[in-house]
């Protein structure tokens, strides 16, 4: 019985010793991984998608002119519909601003005209906004006579 407690004693250190290595081991892999992760420019753990988001928002950074409101009639012939809509510009040359300004007047017959041109039904379909945004966005820059704007944002949308 003696003899048994000894070698209990004798076990304890050497199972204490390969416990050690064995976290010490776990604990350079993770610092390892991390240290890849992070030499690539990535987070310790993250998700692809998420980097990829963050480095897409600051890469479009625009300058933003208006909002301007904008309140029409649509072109229903069997009811009265109207559109209320606030449009912010987008563009990226400073030097924008000044002509923007100038040309106001301009941009706000050319939009008028665009948006008069829909009904309630071609607005309520899933991607007018986006058509409309195309076609006021190609009306905006054919006013300035070269692609200067970049987006158009809408910053109201009521159908009524």
């Amino acid at each position: 019985m003696a003899a048994n407690a000894g070698e209990q004693k004798q076990r304890s250190p050497v199972l204490l010793i390969v416990l050690l290595v064995f976290v010490g081991l776990i604990l350079l892999l993770f610092l390892l991984l991390g240290v890849y992760n992070l030499g690539r420019g990535n987070a310790f753990f993250s998700l692809p998608k998420q980097t990829a988001i963050v480095e897409k928002q600051e890469e479009t950074f625009y300058e933003l002119f208006g909002p301007e409101g904008f309140t029409v009639n649509l072109n229903d012939s069997n009811q009265r519909r109207y559109l209320k809509a606030g449009v912010v510009l987008a563009f990226e040359e400073e030097e924008l601003l000044e002509e923007l300004e100038m040309r106001q007047s301009q941009l706000r017959d050319r939009t008028i005209t665009v948006l008069r041109r829909w009904s309630a039904l071609d607005l309520a379909k899933e991607d007018s906004i986006e058509k409309l945004r195309a076609e006021l966005l190609a009306a905006t820059n054919d006013v300035l006579g070269r692609e200067a704007i970049k987006d158009i944002y809408f910053t109201d949308f009521i159908i009524q």
